[in-house]
């Protein structure tokens, strides 16, 4: 789990800088709104079947294993993909959308505190999760 913090943590402060690129994974974040405790997401590219997860991000850490959304994805790139989260998401808030793989092909996401062995994070060509950071409040962009 520790391995998974700390990449996780080196990947978001990339993406901060530039977004996370892979061939076979992509969450466009320009474009994605919010409203109450539902998200929009414009694309979501995985190349295998899986979930997109919407993390919260407090005093600058990305709140893992827990989550406080996701919606399962077959492989390929949907559009417009909705996400429910657990509470309305407020302006100006950080968070970060997260690809992972439904790995025993249940599809529930099982990921969190004390089942951290099965649906994990997609890595990137960095072999790092690959996330994409973004603002909450109305219509948004990438942080």
């Amino acid at each position: 789990m520790k391995k998974i913090l700390a990449a996780l943590t080196l990947s978001v402060a990339a993406t901060a800088a530039s977004p996370a690129l892979a061939d076979h994974l992509n969450i466009e974040v320009d474009g994605i709104w919010n409203k109450g405790a539902a998200i929009s997401v414009p694309s979501v590219l995985i190349d295998k079947a899986g979930f997109i997860v919407i993390h919260a991000v407090v005093d600058g850490e990305v709140v893992v294993p827990a989550s406080i959304g996701h919606t399962y994805l077959q492989p390929g790139t949907t559009e417009n993909v909705e996400i429910t989260v657990d509470y309305p998401l407020e302006e100006g808030e950080d968070f970060i959308a997260m690809l992972h793989y439904d790995t025993d092909e249940d599809g529930v996401y099982s990921f969190g505190e004390g089942m951290t062995d099965v649906d994990g994070p997609a890595l990137n060509a960095e072999d790092a999760p690959y996330v994409q950071p973004f603002t909450g409040g109305g219509s948004m962009g990438a942080m």
